[in-house]
C-alpha cells in the first residue's frame, strides 16, 4: 500500500466564494485528490463519486477501514470540528489524511472545509509536528457577489455583512507568517489557466492542462454545492448581482464593506458597533 506524507491544501473562504470550483480544478491534477468539506463527514453527507453515504461508497469505505485500522474509530467519531482536545484532533486528522493518501495514491489532498476554527487547529497541529504538511489557500470573492448569494437564503443581510468583514480580518491575522496562496474568485473565473498556474506553483506543483477539463476527473467530494454534479466544465464569472441587487442594496454593501475593500482593520473597528447585529430582546 502506498504510504506518502500528505500535503493538505486547505481552502479557506466565506460561503458562496467559489470554493467548489477551485477544488474541482485542483482535483483534475494527477497528484491531487479533492475530498470536499471534510467537516461534513460528521453529517453523513453523500459522496459525489457514487451519490452514497461514506460508509457505502467504495472509495470512502476503504478510507474508513484504513482509519479504523489505524486508530479504532469510525469516520463520524473523528474530531474534525472540535479542536479543544488537541491530541485527539491531531491524531484523528493525521489518520484521516494518511488514509486518503493511501487509498487515492495522491499525496496532495484538497480539504475545502473553509471553516476558520478548523484551519487554526490544523495550523497548530503542524506546529506541533503532525505528520502532514499544510498549505492554506485563501479564496476571496468581492462583496457584491458573495452577499448577493447570501441574500437569496436570508432576507436580512446584517449577519452576512458583519461576518464578511470579520472573517476577512480574522483570516488575515491567522495567516500571518504562514506560507499560503491568495486567490481572487473573479480572476480565477476570468482566466482559469493563468490563475491555476500560479496557485499550483504556490502549493508546490506544476499546472497540468487536464485541469481545464476537470469534468473528466473522478470527483470524491463530500459536501459542496450543485456544481459538483453538473456536466459542463465551462467557467462563467457570476455577475448576477448586477441585475439582482437593488441600487439601495448596492450602496449599502459598498459602504458597509469598505473596511475589507480598503484592507483597513482600523476602519473595521470603527464600523464594528454599527455593523454588529443586535439580538432581538426575548
Amino acid at each position: 500500500m502506498i504510504r506518502l506524507k500528505p500535503t493538505v491544501i486547505y481552502i479557506a473562504s466565506r460561503p458562496h466564494s467559489g470554493s467548489t470550483l477551485l477544488a474541482l480544478l485542483m482535483n483534475a491534477h494527477s497528484q491531487v485528490v479533492s475530498v470536499g468539506e471534510l467537516k461534513k463527514l460528521l453529517q453523513h453527507q453523500t459522496c459525489t463519486c457514487h451519490g452514497l453515504k461514506p460508509g457505502d461508497c467504495p472509495f470512502w469505505s476503504k478510507v474508513a477501514a484504513s482509519v479504523h485500522e489505524s486508530i479504532g474509530l469510525d469516520l463520524h467519531e473523528l474530531a474534525l470540528r472540535d479542536c479543544n482536545d488537541e491530541r485527539k484532533f491531531i491524531r484523528d486528522n493525521q489518520a484521516l489524511y494518511s488514509a486518503l493518501v493511501s487509498v487515492s495514491g495522491c499525496s496532495f489532498i484538497v480539504d475545502s472545509s473553509k471553516n476558520l476554527l478548523r484551519l487554526k487547529g490544523l495550523l497548530r497541529a503542524v506546529s506541533c509536528g503532525a505528520n502532514f504538511d499544510l498549505v492554506p489557500v485563501w479564496l476571496h470573492r468581492g462583496p457584491f457577489g458573495t452577499l448577493n448569494s447570501a441574500r437569496r437564503k436570508s432576507k436580512d443581510l446584517c449577519d452576512p455583512i458583519f461576518n464578511y468583514n470579520k472573517y476577512f480580518f480574522n483570516l488575515r491575522r491567522s495567516l500571518i507568517g504562514t506560507r499560503h496562496s491568495l486567490v481572487y474568485y473573479e480572476r480565477l473565473a476570468r482566466n482559469p489557466r493563468q490563475e491555476m498556474s500560479r496557485v499550483m506553483q504556490d502549493v508546490g506543483l506544476c499546472f497540468e492542462e487536464s485541469q481545464l477539463s476537470w469534468r473528466s476527473s473522478v470527483i470524491r467530494d463530500v459536501g459542496g454545492n450543485r456544481m459538483r454534479r453538473e456536466s459542463s466544465d465551462v467557467i462563467h464569472l457570476d455577475r448576477s448581482w448586477r441585475r439582482e441587487l437593488s441600487l439601495r442594496l448596492k450602496i449599502r454593501i459598498f459602504i458597509q464593506t469598505l473596511p475589507v475593500r480598503l484592507r483597513s482593520y482600523r476602519l473595521f473597528k470603527v464600523f464594528r458597533p454599527w455593523l454588529k447585529p443586535t439580538k432581538a430582546a426575548s
